[in-house]
Order: C-alpha cells, then structure tokens, then sequence
C-alpha cells in the first residue's frame, strides 16, 4: 500500500493583498474628511471675504454722504433739507438736548432730525458704468447744530441783535450713513433687516 503525503500551502499574498484593501479603503475614507474639511473651510473664507469687502463698500459710501454734507453746510446756499429751519439745534443750558441722530424716527422719517435728512446724489456716490457697486441705499446724513454758551433760542437771538448779527459760537454735527450693496431695511427704514450699516461723524464749526 502506497501512503500520498498531502501538504497544505498557505498563501499569505492572498492575506496581504486582503489588509492592502482595507488600507486604501481607510486612506480614501481620510483623504475625502480633508477634502470636506478644505472645501467648507474656502467656503467660509470666501463667505469672511466678501463680507469684508461690502462693509469697506458700506464705508466709503459714508464717507461719500459725511464730505458732500460737510460741502453743502459750507456754501451760501445749500440744499433745501439742509436750510438753516431744519436743522436740529441744541443749546448748553438745555438740559435734556435731543439727540436726533439716534433716534429712529430721524432716518425713517416723522421726527428728530428727519428734516435735515439728506441723501446724497448718486453722481457724487458711483459712476453710470458701476452698476454692480451700487449700494442698496444710497448714503445720507442728518445735521444737528449746538450752541455751546447759549441757554435758549432767545439768548441766540439777543447775541446776534446785540453784535451785529453774527452767530454766537456753534458747531455742527453731521451724522452719515453709507450702505452694502446688499443692504434690505425693516418696515419705516430705520433700521436694517440685512446687510452692512456703516455710520461716521464729524463735527464741524462754520465761520
């Protein structure tokens, strides 16, 4: 009787190429969380960006509206809403002096200031050919004036008939607004439902 010897042959490339699998799996896995992870992060950066660059926008629009109010104070004659009768004006011996340009009624029209309130021209602003930079309001200002020594009406009154009729010293206010381009208000325009607000001041005194 003749006896067969019979050996079992293990194949362990069979076993590695089987853990090759399973790595390329694991780094294809990995390499698409990075690639997520990239995209939302460039996302977000370009969201930041653009964000950025429509407050700047926003600036130089109240930047725009603050010098065209600043030059229209300066000349004999300016625009209606800037006449000297609606203007706000304050005095140092009031004790309770009206703020006008935070109340909301002065940009949305009704009261504080709103009489002095003042959009700036669209030629002073933007270019015919910018119609992509166009804000979605254009930029105004309010005016108040101060009278820094005088108690009342009447004492402003009696300085001027008592010298020739030049003011006692004042200054004014000028509060400016410029807007982004993706600006919406809320109901009345007082206040802002999206977009970028930018407000800038200056006080100056007129001689």
């Amino acid at each position: 009787m003749s006896h067969r010897l019979f050996c079992l042959k293990l194949h362990p490339r069979r076993v590695q190429n089987g853990v090759s699998l399973i790595i390329v799996l694991i780094m294809l896995v990995i390499i698409g969380l990075t690639s997520a992870a990239a995209m939302r992060s460039a996302t977000s950066a370009e969201k930041v960006t653009n964000s950025v660059r429509l407050q700047n926008l926003a600036q130089q629009y109240a930047e725009a509206a603050l010098r065209y109010c600043e030059a229209q104070l300066a000349l004999p004659a300016p625009v209606a809403t800037l006449d000297a009768a609606n203007i706000v004006t304050t005095y140092s011996g009031d004790p309770n002096p009206p703020v006008a340009w935070q109340n909301t009624q002065t940009w949305g029209g009704g009261g504080g200031a709103n009489a002095s309130l003042t959009v700036t021209p669209a030629s002073w602003v933007y270019s015919a050919d910018s119609t992509n930079l166009k804000p979605g309001r254009r930029p105004e200002c309010v005016v108040e004036r101060r009278f820094f020594t005088m108690a009342s009406a009447a004492a402003v009154t009696a300085f001027q008939l008592a010298n020739a009729g030049v003011d006692p010293p004042s200054s004014y206010l000028i509060t400016a607004r410029g807007f982004s381009t993706d600006y919406t208000p809320l109901a009345g325009g007082g206040t802002t439902e999206s977009g970028s607000v930018v407000w800038l001041q200056s006080q100056i005194s007129l001689k």
